[in-house]
């Protein structure tokens, strides 16, 4: 996948008159190639109630992330300050305004090979328990080698009635992206002022300056997942199955909070950074804890002529917890600034919807299909830079429906008319403290977007 960013209509204000009003602020690329080898076979036991499923296979992977820089004008700094209006004579920030080009220091182009292989057991060891064991062991060229395992259970109580559970722990190493991006890019923070618009660096982890800063080579993510559930079938056209979660991730890789202030800002124009205001990098600064409860509901009736209806009914809660933060290090403590702050611990504890329920209806009858599908999004929170009530937020919930109508042609093709967002609802409204005088209606933590209805038709047709 490449991604080239093109800007229009906008300026680079330190290039004065000059400046064009286009520009082409630079690119990304992401690539994977992938090679596996499955295999799978069932093998006969005596002392198994059926056979012994047993699953083996490898896997190589080329994972490559590339960054190209812009046209010079799309960030260089032409040092000409603001010709008129009320800030005649300031020094604006340098770069295409809205989104300063990716610099030649910015591009690059890395790329790693990681090896996996993998087994996997599962057996009736006796007539009603159903019993998986698999492991998996990887490689990285950058990061070493990880071994996994998962146990995982199904015991029959009655024809109707199951009780499953599984335990595994689980390893991530960091994203290409993450241990090379590196941009430049204008943020709107709040500093209990309001809203103002901040250059903000965002510095490669092992670059010099996030050194200098105190950041420490990414590391992977380990975590530990345990679940147990109820599954009920007491008809072939109904089932109900309920879950019961717990995933605990350490070192957990996030971005840091935004290091800003004076001193910050004489420290990134000494790097080569002028007019940028705010410096941020990933960290493994945290580990977190979230429990939850799934439940999810099915019922199908086939009404013969009429066709067949299925409904689908799903509720979820959930909630997700820090549990350590690491030490601010001592080069950005000096400078007041703090590895973690508040903005984005409220991102992992109240940013996301704490219950959420679902309903789906979908109904086919010959080349016609139905669907409407209605989500209701718990309410969602947003948390300030600095412990001031009167700059949290926190949103209501709010109902989503989405509605289809297919007809399947002779000619196999098939026309969809549908609409997201049926009704056309809106996040509630940002207070004036967060909105930038008005600028900003919406926060962006919202779960459904805040861009209302989408009405759409699509066509498919297959050969």
């Amino acid at each position: 996948n490449t991604f080239d960013y093109n800007l229009r209509n906008t300026n680079n204000a330190t290039l004065g008159a000059a400046s064009p009003t286009t520009f082409y602020a630079g690119m990304l690329k992401a690539d994977q190639a992938v090679f596996n080898l499955d295999l799978v076979r069932p093998f006969s036991f005596d002392m198994f109630s059926g056979p012994l499923n047993v699953a083996i296979g490898g896997e190589v992977r080329r994972d490559g992330f590339a960054m190209g820089a812009g046209d010079e004008a799309s960030y260089k700094d032409g040092g000409i300050k603001v010709l008129d209006g009320p800030s005649t004579g300031a020094q604006p920030a340098p770069g295409a305004q809205g989104f300063p080009g990716y610099r030649p220091t910015d591009a690059s182009d890395n790329s790693r090979t990681s090896y996996g292989v993998y087994a996997d057991l599962e057996a009736n060891v006796l007539e009603n328990l159903l019993v998986g064991i698999a492991g998996r062991a990887e490689d990285y060229e950058d990061f070493g080698g990880t071994q996994n395992a998962k146990i995982s259970a199904r015991y029959g109580i009655t024809s109707w009635l199951a009780l499953r559970g599984a335990l595994q722990n689980g390893f991530r190493a960091p994203s290409l992206s993450q241990k090379y991006f590196s941009a430049t890019a204008t943020n709107f923070l709040n500093f209990g002022q309001g809203l103002v618009p901040v250059e903000v660096r965002t510095l490669p982890v092992e670059s010099g300056p996030a050194k200098a800063l105190g950041a420490q080579p990414l590391i992977p993510e380990t975590s530990v997942n345990r679940s147990l559930g109820l599954v009920l079938s007491p008809t072939p056209a109904a089932s109900l199955t309920v879950d019961y979660y717990k995933i605990t991730i350490d070192d957990r890789i996030i971005f840091s909070g935004n290091f800003s202030g004076a001193t910050m800002t004489s420290f990134l124009a000494a790097q080569g950074f002028p007019g940028v205001g705010s410096a941020r990098f990933f960290t493994n600064a945290i580990d977190t804890r979230t429990r939850g409860v799934d439940v999810v509901g099915r019922y199908a009736r086939d009404m013969g002529e009429i066709g067949i209806s299925r409904f689908t009914v799903g509720y979820n809660q959930t909630r997700s917890f820090v549990t350590r933060v690491a030490s601010t290090p001592p080069a950005l403590a000096t400078q007041q600034s703090v590895l973690f702050d508040r903005i984005e611990r409220g991102r992992i504890e109240v940013g996301q919807p704490h219950n959420n329920l679902s309903m789906t209806l979908d109904h086919t009858a010959k080349n016609l299909s139905a669907n409407i599908h209605a989500q209701r999004y718990g309410a969602v929170g947003f948390r300030g830079l600095i412990a001031n009530s009167s700059l949290d937020q926190t949103f209501s919930p709010k109902w989503i429906t989405d509605v289809s109508l297919s007809y399947s042609l002779p000619i196999k093709a098939r026309l969809t008319v549908g609409a997201d967002n049926l009704f056309d609802i809106y996040p509630d409204l940002q207070i004036a403290g967060n909105a930038n005088s008005g600028i900003f209606p919406y926060n962006g933590i919202s779960p459904f977007g805040f861009n209302g209805r989408f009405v759409y038709v699509r066509a498919k047709w297959e050969r």
